[in-house]
């Protein structure tokens, strides 16, 4: 793989180095992380016919929110992920729910893709008296009940993707 959430000594052991151990002790990294990455890893190599596209890929981040998970990988990795490499991962790890995002700042992509098949109605910038930036995501009330995330969880995980502020609206 191109890109890990943690070092690859610490992903082929079982003992994380200082820095990896810190990010663990933080909370910005998990052991979760590590297991996915290892098994990605180990995916890579001893099945190379199959999932030999993984050494193209890069794995960020994943939000396990109960049942549903949140991969955060490289731009236009997207298409290379297989369905089989989905299923073997949701079996696995007895997840219902696979959401892929691409790696970004930009709140727009973000939302997009946590509220799928539903669509953003808007996205608008708001400057705030003190210099900051936030932003107002506008979803469409008849879609409301068939997004997985509520109000306040889609605001979280914006948040947690971006570091942007993000007020959701459903009008």
């Amino acid at each position: 793989m191109k890109e890990l959430p943690a070092c690859q000594a610490c992903i082929s052991s079982e003992f994380p180095c200082k820095r990896c151990q810190k990010r663990l002790d933080s909370g910005d990294l998990t052991q979760f992380e590590i297991d996915l990455a290892k098994e990605l890893v180990q995916l890579e190599e001893e099945e190379p016919q199959k999932f030999g596209f993984l050494k193209d890929v890069s794995f960020y981040k994943a939000i396990d929110y109960e049942d549903v998970v949140i991969l955060v990988i490289g731009k236009k990795d997207k298409i290379k992920i297989t369905k089989e490499l989905l299923d073997l991962l949701k079996n696995a790890y007895e997840i219902d729910k696979i959401i892929l995002i691409e790696k970004t700042s930009k709140p727009r992509p973000i939302v997009d893709s946590l509220i799928a098949p539903s669509k953003l109605v808007s996205l608008n910038e708001i400057f705030l008296a003190t210099g900051d930036i936030e932003f107002k995501a506008v979803i469409s009330k008849e879609d409301k009940d068939n997004i997985l995330f509520t109000k306040e969880e889609l605001e979280e995980l914006i948040f947690e993707l971006t570091g942007s502020i993000t007020r959701v609206e459903f009008e």
